[in-house]
């Protein structure tokens, strides 16, 4: 009977020391607009709710830093004053996080637990050249050293319709297993480049379409095997095959956006 009535008590404390600390919190952000420090946030740190220690887990390419800067601990040094919400929608704005937790653990330490996006692809964006993820976010620019084995885009519009290209070209073994790259043209249609110097013109909207012809055309496909030569599929019922050598010519002729 007698830990019963212990249990009770200790949960009645607690309830009052929460509700004590909220009256803190709206005490102290009071005070901080009339410009002045309140001896509040010296009480709430005396009962616990004070942020004293922050541990963040989970992250592997964001920074530290970039994380703390979200949660302003120069300004809010108590739970009570502390919008989780607001923070949670910050740092899940930041380039590599995916998802936020943040747990408070009393007396005075809040943790944080991120998962961050994984890389999905190279986008290549005038001269600059970026990791994305399978939504077209950009993680993080890279240089030309040590570049990860990933699909590679360029072009405006790019990044954004990546995942989509990938998954329909999937269905074309013989076009994704030697795509090399996959350049977006004026952010209307694709112009896919092979790994035996082969490129496949497709029109804006009639990816599907081109694709399923080269599949189940034998002609078609032997140049696609040879390679050095462009297919252009964006006649209306034909398709133009052009030698490596007259590529350059009719490219810098053609209106690229065509």
């Amino acid at each position: 009977m007698l830990s019963g009535e212990r249990r009770t008590r200790r949960a009645r404390l607690l309830i009052a020391a929460l509700v004590l600390g909220l009256a803190l919190g709206a005490a102290e952000e009071a005070a901080r607009q009339a410009g002045y420090a309140p001896d509040t946030e010296r009480i709430a740190r005396f009962l616990g709710f004070g942020i004293d220690q922050v541990t963040l887990k989970g992250h592997r390419f964001s920074y530290d830093r970039d994380v703390f800067d979200t949660l302003d601990l120069a300004n809010v040094r108590t739970f009570a004053a502390l919008d989780t919400a607001a923070v949670k929608a910050r740092i899940e704005r930041l380039p590599w996080i995916d998802t936020a937790e943040l747990t408070r653990v009393y007396p005075g330490r809040l943790d944080i637990r991120v998962t961050e996006r994984k890389p999905y692809a190279l986008w290549q964006r005038a001269d600059r050249l970026y990791l994305i993820d399978k939504t077209g976010r950009v993680l993080a620019a890279v240089n030309g050293e040590t570049l990860p084995d990933l699909p590679r885009f360029a072009g405006e519009g790019a990044a954004a319709e990546a995942a989509s290209l990938m998954e329909t070209i999937a269905r074309y073994p013989e076009v994704a297993g030697r795509l090399a790259e996959a350049e977006r043209i004026s952010e209307r249609r694709w112009r896919l480049k092979l790994d035996n110097n082969a490129t496949l013109e497709l029109p804006a909207d009639g990816e599907v379409g081109a694709l399923e012809e080269l599949a189940r055309d034998a002609e078609l496909a032997k140049h696609l095997a040879a390679g050095l030569a462009t297919l252009d599929f964006r006649g209306p019922g034909r398709v133009a095959i052009r030698p490596a050598a007259d590529t350059a010519a009719s490219a810098s002729a053609a209106n690229p956006g065509s």
